[in-house]
């Protein structure tokens, strides 16, 4: 009996998986939910396409590091309370085209508020964004890596030329 069900079910996902590889050729489109980081951000990440751009959120928790005023790479040392980052895309032409995926970039400008659940001091910052996207064609599944100069104004101010973030969402 199992060996029958399993039959079936290899017969049945064998004869819908090209119909289903086939409605995702298209990945940039529609509204993808997963989890990611943005501006002083780290979280459930979810990016809505608008053309001819998209917004991308991200709500999660915010940290600092110590001795470390801006959004710099010891940033998450310690958690303080919660974050949302907000971004513009400005989503362009692929760089490359295969079976399996799409290489695409964007570049936006973005920023991010976080709130200290202990009553510590709030952190505001601001940044550009340069990112990298695969987005796969066979799944509705992107995964993207972003270049994220930021400019932190509280709690205190700070420069960080060097971060990066991520994004890994299921696209509907």
């Amino acid at each position: 009996m199992r060996k029958t069900a399993l039959i079936v079910a290899v017969l049945i996902a064998s004869a819908l998986a090209p119909a289903r590889a086939k409605a995702w050729t298209q990945p940039r489109e529609g509204f993808g939910l997963g989890i990611g980081s943005g501006t002083g951000a780290t979280g459930v990440s979810a990016k809505w396409m608008v053309p001819p751009g998209a917004f991308q959120i991200v709500l999660g928790f915010w940290g600092h590091g110590d001795g470390n005023n801006g959004p710099g790479p010891r940033q998450y040392t310690h958690l303080d309370g919660i974050a949302l980052s907000v971004d513009y895309l400005f989503e362009m032409p692929s760089l490359a085209r295969t079976q399996f995926f799409n290489l695409d970039w964007s570049f936006g400008l973005g920023g991010g508020v976080g709130v200290a659940t202990g009553g510590g001091t709030p952190g505001v910052a601001v940044a550009g964004i340069a990112g990298l996207e695969f987005n796969f064609t066979k799944i509705p599944l992107d995964l993207t890596v972003e270049y994220r100069p930021a400019i932190g104004f509280l709690p205190g101010f700070g420069i960080g030329l060097i971060g990066f973030t991520a994004h890994l969402r299921v696209w509907f």
